[in-house]
């Protein structure tokens, strides 16, 4: 079976064998692709799944792997004064352990845990408004980047597929600024054409909708591409001045997308601890 690879979609294919050799090829890959990798590819194959600061750039190696878009050492007056921000360390105390999650989930493996450590990023550079729909990529590590001073994340999984959770902090009023961010970057390429990794075009419709009742405001924005392709799906809840995302797709579980929801309405009670 040939391995469709696509900047605009994942190809679903099913096999386990199908499945190893995506792995391998994406473990080879030093070029993210445009908008994303093939379906029979694991998703570590791209930046953002990987901790970078994406948004179709490679990180450097010597980047801290959380370190965000366009991030900078804190400078004194570098932001008005405000609340402090939660460094990494304790971000990471409040990701998902195997005793949270609920039936059904656990911890992908290690769980991939990675954070900013004590750092604390004091950029005022929005990236995201710029940003081609064609290097759109779903997950918080690329989608909730701009502004971020600090995060952590981890990931978890069902026993398919996996999702990536990842809970920034950001100086006071930022955080409601990414999320509109978002809101209007999807609303910008609710429709437009990318294309496989052969080049070939495919059409894709981004939607984003509200999530009610969930932390103080919360969107869940879907990437559908047309044809026998994977859909994304992340769901960001703010939580003050915070940000938890969750991201995943069915590459895997090709009936089925992670229960994302569920996740988030339990995680986001202690987001803002």
């Amino acid at each position: 079976m040939s391995i469709v690879r696509t900047t605009a979609g994942k190809p679903l294919a099913a096999g386990a064998a199908v499945l190893v050799a995506a792995a391998v090829l994406a473990g080879c890959s030093s070029s993210p692709g445009p908008a994303g990798a093939p379906a029979n590819a694991v998703a570590s194959s791209s930046p953002a799944a990987a901790g970078g600061s994406g948004l179709g750039h490679d990180t450097p190696a010597s980047t801290p792997p959380l370190g965000g878009l366009g991030s900078t050492d804190s400078t004194p007056g570098g932001k008005p004064s405000g609340p402090p921000v939660a460094i990494g360390a304790h971000l990471r105390d409040l990701l998902p352990t195997a005793a949270v999650l609920p039936a059904g989930w656990t911890i992908d493996g290690d769980g991939g845990e990675s954070d900013t450590g004590t750092d604390i990023n004091d950029t005022d550079e929005a990236l995201l408004p710029k940003e081609p729909c064609t290097q759109m990529r779903v997950a918080g590590a690329t989608l909730t980047g701009d502004f971020q001073a600090s995060a952590a994340m981890n990931k978890v999984t069902n026993g398919k597929n996996d999702v990536e959770v990842r809970l920034s902090a950001y100086h006071q009023g930022d955080a409601a600024k990414v999320l509109e961010e978002v809101r209007a970057y999807a609303a910008r390429c609710k429709t437009y054409t990318g294309k496989d990794w052969d080049n070939k075009p495919v059409p894709e419709t981004v939607t984003v909708q509200a999530v009610p009742g969930l932390g103080d405001e919360a969107i869940d924005l879907k990437r559908v591409p047309t044809g026998p392709y994977a859909t994304d799906e992340m769901i960001t809840v703010r939580v003050g001045d915070r940000l938890l995302s969750l991201s995943g797709d069915n590459i895997v579980d090709q009936e089925h997308m992670p229960r994302l929801l569920e996740l988030a309405t339990l995680l986001a009670k202690t987001a803002g601890n």
